[in-house]
């Protein structure tokens, strides 16, 4: 399966809400960390550049 792919920021009427959808390919990879409605945590990185998507623990 695939570890990496192209997904897109996808903004939600007139709030500041953007979702980010994750490729099938990557999203049905046995290695997904995530189930369908699970709370996480979303955090900007220090450089900027990156956001990273954690389990809430």
């Amino acid at each position: 399966m695939a570890r990496e792919g192209k997904g897109r920021v996808v903004p939600v009427g007139k709030a500041k809400t953007r979702y980010v959808t994750v490729p099938a390919d990557v999203a049905g990879d046995d290695r997904f960390p995530f189930e369908d409605g699970e709370e996480v945590t979303v955090r900007i990185e220090e450089d900027k550049r990156r956001v990273v998507v954690e389990k809430v623990e």
